[in-house]
């Protein structure tokens, strides 16, 4: 079959009919033109790598064999059978995990959290290692995971820390905040810490931030947290948030949220909203990059709160809502948000002093396996010193072997704060204090990014424009290639084709 036929079979009956389409066929017949068939190599191959590089976009997915499986995600080869592969999973799992942690028994912290205001006491100032027990249910359940730790803290160091490890890092969160901000500090607001996370030298451009209080507590298969082409799935309760502002009478966190949600109509309408789980958070350092850039007011006014307070903006929830009203398209990032069905997995436990008895149950059906709670979250609310005893007992049971980051026999052993006892400065030899990210200030950013909009318009009409000559010019390069390369014809060889 000739190179003529053959396009006459594949091409449509009506394209083959144009005279353009019949001269190229007629100059195939009569001189079989290595040039004409320079060009069909030309124009096949360009469609073939079409082809190729829009095949990550179709939104194919290949289930997972048990092969594949086992060289993808080690041995959960069986666990994720029949479940789509994560595109670019190596580089997932390396993500950064970011915990923020505070030693609130620590003299001199709460010297200075009684001079700026705050209160002192309660459960929230008691220590029983929960961070400890966290980062070992994480390393037990979340095996695939081969990316760095960060621990955020107020200068506080875990004692048992292994200070030797390459995988965990302390972070003063104080080297965290930009030299705008710095005139705030010390800062306890844990709405100011979670907006410059993103700061952290060497941070994925994805990661993941974990309370010191989530412990996992069955196998976790990466798809909880990602989508099959690479993206990060967002989690969310049943309960809707009200558009109403908050009154006098709210909490701190609601009105926090209502605040946050008066915002975001301002920005994207009255759309419904939902409360965030309290569960680990995905983030993209992009996405808050671009949240200081469109809420630069409300974020600024939230860092002169030393404490957490009703104005403030709650972080994740913006970061959240960004992600699913333009941030996934404005940033390339896919996202999932699940039915709350999936979410049942997600358990929030109370440590009540009135729920003792319902507290030990739900301890020893996870123990005994008959669970179906994947992570929980243990939200200290007690006064009864024997509350955090039973869930002391309970982590010692299900999480009895050190990770890989605690502090061997050998090891040596860091102070507990940064701080020096009575005079409460700082002993920079203790964490070394890290150079400040390039940060230009948000007036910069915001004036930067108009720029760069315009820049971005030019240079895809620029583009298009050139994309344009570049098709015009192959077409009369066609036609008169064609013109000078086929012979006259008549009417007749015409009509035979």
């Amino acid at each position: 079959m000739s190179i003529s036929d053959y396009i006459k079979h594949i091409l449509p009956y009506k394209l083959m009919k144009t005279t353009l389409m019949v001269r190229m066929r007629l100059s195939m017949t009569k001189r079989s033109s290595l040039r004409s068939l320079l060009v069909l190599c030309a124009v096949a191959t360009f469609s073939i790598f079409y082809v190729i590089r829009q095949w990550d976009h179709l939104g194919l997915v290949t289930p997972v064999s048990d092969a594949d499986g086992a060289q993808h995600f080690g041995h959960f080869g069986n666990f994720l059978r029949g479940k789509c592969e994560i595109k670019n999973f190596n580089r997932l799992q390396h993500i950064s995990i970011v915990y923020t942690w505070v030693n609130g028994s620590l003299p001199c912290y709460r010297k200075m959290r009684k001079k700026a205001g705050g209160s002192l006491g309660g459960s929230r100032d008691r220590e029983f290692n929960e961070l400890m027990y966290s980062i070992r249910s994480l390393q037990k359940f979340i095996p695939w995971h081969k990316g760095n730790l960060y621990i955020v803290t107020p200068g506080h160091i875990p004692h048992w820390v292994d200070a030797s490890s390459t995988r965990i890092k302390i972070i003063n969160q104080d080297d965290l905040i930009p030299s705008y901000a710095k005139q705030f500090l010390p800062t306890f607001n844990t709405n100011v810490i979670e907006q410059f996370l993103y700061l952290i030298p060497g941070l994925s451009d994805l990661f993941m931030q974990v309370n010191d209080d989530c412990i996992f507590t069955k196998l976790i298969d990466p798809h909880e947290f990602f989508t099959c082409d690479g993206g990060i799935r967002l989690l969310h309760e049943k309960g809707s948030i009200s558009h109403a502002p908050p009154t006098p009478k709210k909490g701190v966190w609601i009105s926090s949220v209502l605040n946050t949600q008066q915002e975001m109509d301002t920005r994207w309408g009255d759309e419904t909203r939902y409360y965030i789980k309290h569960a680990p958070f995905l983030y993209s350092r992009h996405a808050f990059e671009r949240l200081h850039q469109i809420f630069d007011r409300p974020l600024y006014m939230t860092l002169k709160n030393k404490f957490r307070s009703r104005p403030d903006m709650n972080v994740p929830l913006l970061h959240h809502y960004y992600m699913t009203s333009q941030g996934s398209e404005e940033l390339g990032i896919g996202i999932d948000v699940p039915p709350s069905r999936d979410m049942e997995p997600y358990k929030l436990v109370l440590l009540k002093d009135k729920d003792k008895k319902k507290l030990q149950n739900t301890f020893d059906e996870i123990l005994s396996g008959s669970s179906t709670y994947k992570i929980i979250t243990l939200n200290d609310e007690y006064t009864d010193l024997s509350v955090p005893k039973l869930a002391t007992d309970f982590l010692k049971k299900l999480l009895p072997e050190p990770s890989e980051f605690e502090r061997k026999p050998w090891s040596p052993e860091l102070p507990p704060t940064i701080r020096m006892p009575g005079s409460c400065k700082v002993n920079e030899t203790i964490l070394p204090r890290f150079p400040e990210r390039m940060t230009p200030s948000l007036r910069y950013q915001l004036h930067g990014y108009r720029e760069a909009r315009w820049a971005l318009f030019m240079s895809g009409w620029l583009r298009g424009v050139g994309l344009a000559m570049g098709f015009m010019t192959a077409y009369f390069s066609c036609i008169i290639m064609i013109r000078s390369g086929t012979p006259k014809v008549s009417n007749a060889d015409f009509e035979r084709l």
